[in-house]
């Protein structure tokens, strides 16, 4: 089959030319972004208490929604937290529940429960964990300005930013929103003989719009709706609230109405190069699902780099970009690129001085090829490029190039063996001898990343960009070393050895070949040796599995199931056991063994282990991120003076 690249070698250059095309259209248009995206089976129920202590919180809206949800479906457990003025709990869902038929049975759940919460507490309000629900971009503006020019500015900028495509929300923090406030007279109320709630009906009926009707014309039905929103605080003291004595009383005979802004439910300070902080807003910038990343920061700095040009928008304003998300991925993927460009220059390297510079550099060229027929995969499978994929890469780099040097080192020996062998020859005999190996080499490797597939749950989402990334590397590098580098090795290759540097390198190459076998023909032609070195990998084995649980028991372990593999060897040779019987006995022995070394030297001796086991190491980043926790109700304007101190 992978002579048919070598026999049809026009086509097989079009065919190369047409996937390095793909290839490159296919890594600059896979999406890029911090982290993968996952299902988290979580919902979270927040009530909010203005005012209520923790205690009442707990037992008046905490026990009554964990108690109306004991019967919902597909339910793993339920937390809660109540704090001043603030209810949460959280629901978890089985891995296997569909997410959205959960979160809806949740919040019908929570419609029902809400009419057993105080009156004066605010609706419950159900929300769904996203992972990749975190701001990609932040960014800063402070100025001298009033609070109200403020915000207008920020809502402003706000709306230029989700203009922008791929952008699904902006959050704006530190800015107080505009707020109508409407003072009533008490004796006001008392001299026209009306109540509060009076007062409010009244605002909340004149701010309704509602369907009344449908008018039917010619056979087709027309909706008529009653539009009375208030589009301005203007016509709020003509609202009529009652008639008194045959005269209708207004909001302004009883209130004064003041259009300004509320009270501010959250402060922004930005300091730059150590000057003093001043009064600013953020924006939050969130992408959509699947969004890339990095084209989406850059059209946002660009929009802003647009806005504060001479008499634009932010004309005058300081401007900071505090988080950049797709810089951080362009400086991994600036990482990977080098590395991928070192083991490319030591691979070549090692192989000119190893068997020549054209063997080297065809070698190394599988390098590049695999990563771009890896990506058509990614793509294509719906893929994304994060920093697990990333890891997966770098990971791949040294696996790569292993089936490509050994197949251009065997068309590389037969041509110098004999120099009359046609190259194409001398090529297609390669494949025919190296592809088996090469391809359960490969299915080898690929068996043991296909295993992480079998980890369900959010773990199993959030890992699963490392198995997709290594399998389809493995397999385009398969595909690279069988067809594409034997193709070119025809038309590059020379068939003999023109100078004394590789003749030598051929005499070299032999002597370390005939080195090899006299080390390993021993091992080859005894058995009895043949299963010591087995049993001493096993034992290794498990020497360094006890390395993450207890370096003593492994010192202990190891030549105890040295010695227990060589013991059931020759019970085997004595009492002519078949293959199965011996499996039967040393499974159970070595298992015992390892158990009891491990806990009785757990009870005897301390625990060492030198190896710790962590799901993902701590990075180092380019920022810092300082919490200040205060007392209890403490305001924001103390809040505030500690962090400005900070």
């Amino acid at each position: 089959m992978w002579e048919f690249f070598i026999k049809n070698s026009k086509f097989a250059y079009l065919f190369l030319i047409a996937l390095i095309g793909v290839g490159t259209y296919t890594l600059l248009a896979i999406p890029k972004e911090s982290a993968p995206e996952v299902i988290i089976p979580v919902g979270i129920v927040s009530t909010t208490f203005p005012g209520a202590p923790a205690a009442d919180i707990e037992a008046l809206i905490t026990n009554e929604i964990e108690r109306g949800l004991t019967s919902l479906e597909n339910v793993k457990q339920i937390t809660s937290t109540s704090r001043e003025g603030i209810s949460s709990v959280t629901v978890e869902f089985e891995a296997s529940a569909d997410l959205d038929e959960s979160i809806q049975s949740l919040k019908d759940e929570i419609d029902t429960i809400k009419q057993d919460l105080p009156e004066d507490a605010n609706d419950p309000f159900v929300s769904e964990v996203n992972f990749v629900d975190q701001p990609i971009l932040t960014i800063a503006l402070a100025a001298d300005m009033s609070d109200l020019a403020f915000a207008e500015l920020g809502n402003q900028v706000e709306r230029e930013i989700e203009l922008i495509s791929g952008v699904s929300r902006v959050e704006l923090n530190g800015v107080r929103d505009r707020e109508v406030t409407v003072l009533v007279d008490q004796a006001a109320l008392n001299q026209y003989a009306l109540s509060l709630s009076e007062v409010t009906n009244a605002l909340r009926n004149a701010n309704l719009t509602f369907p009344i009707g449908q008018i039917i014309n010619d056979g087709i039905a027309y909706n008529v709706a009653f539009e009375g929103d208030i589009p301005n605080s203007a016509e709020l003291p003509n609202i009529s609230i009652a008639t008194r004595g045959g005269q209708p009383v207004f909001i302004r005979d009883i209130a004064i109405v003041e259009d300004g802004l509320a009270p501010a439910s959250s402060l922004a300070r930005l300091s730059v190069d150590g000057e003093p902080s001043s009064n600013s807003i953020s924006f939050d910038v969130y992408k959509q699902s699947g969004g890339d990343i990095t084209q989406l920061t850059a059209a946002v700095n660009n929009r802003i780099a647009a806005l504060t040009e001479p008499g634009e928008l932010l004309s005058g304003i300081q401007t900071s970009i505090v988080l950049d998300s797709g810089e951080q991925i362009r400086s991994d993927l600036v990482q990977l690129s080098t590395s991928g460009f070192q083991t490319v220059f030591l691979v070549v390297l090692l192989l000119i001085v190893a068997i020549g510079w054209r063997e080297g550099l065809l070698a190394g060229l599988a390098i590049p090829l695999s990563f771009l027929f890896g990506f058509i995969g990614l793509y294509f499978s719906g893929n994304t490029i994060n920093f697990l994929s990333l890891f997966a890469l770098i990971l791949g780099i040294g696996i790569l190039v292993d089936s490509a040097i050994v197949m251009i080192e065997g068309i590389n020996r037969k041509m110098k063996d004999d120099p009359t062998i046609d190259k194409r020859d001398a090529a297609i005999e390669t494949i025919r001898e190296f592809s088996s190996p090469l391809i359960s080499g490969t299915l080898t490797t690929v068996s043991m990343f296909v295993g992480l597939f079998i980890v369900s749950g959010v773990i199993g989402q959030f890992i699963a960009s490392i198995p997709f990334t290594l399998i389809f590397l493995l397999f385009a590098s398969l595909f690279v070393s069988l067809a594409i580098l034997p193709l070119l090795a025809t038309s590059f290759l020379k068939r003999r050895s023109a100078t004394k540097l590789e003749q030598m390198q051929v005499e070299q190459s032999h002597r370390l070949e005939e080195w090899y076998r006299s080390v390993i023909r021993p091992y080859l032609e005894s058995e009895e040796k043949q299963y010591r070195f087995l049993a001493a990998i096993f034992a290794g084995l498990v020497f360094s599995l006890f390395l993450t649980a207890n370096l003593i028991a492994g010192l202990v372990a190891a030549p105890l199931v040295y010695v227990l593999l060589l013991k059931t060897y020759r019970w085997q040779k004595r009492f002519a056991w078949r293959n199965w019987v011996r499996t039967l006995v040393w499974i159970p022995l070595v298992g015992a063994t390892i158990a009891i070394t491990f806990i009785g030297t757990g009870y005897v001796f301390p625990t060492i282990n030198p190896v710790q086991v962590t799901f993902f190491e701590q990075s180092d980043v380019d920022f810092i991120i300082i919490e200040i926790e205060n007392p209890e109700g403490t305001t924001k304007e103390t809040t505030d003076i500690g962090a400005r101190r900070v």
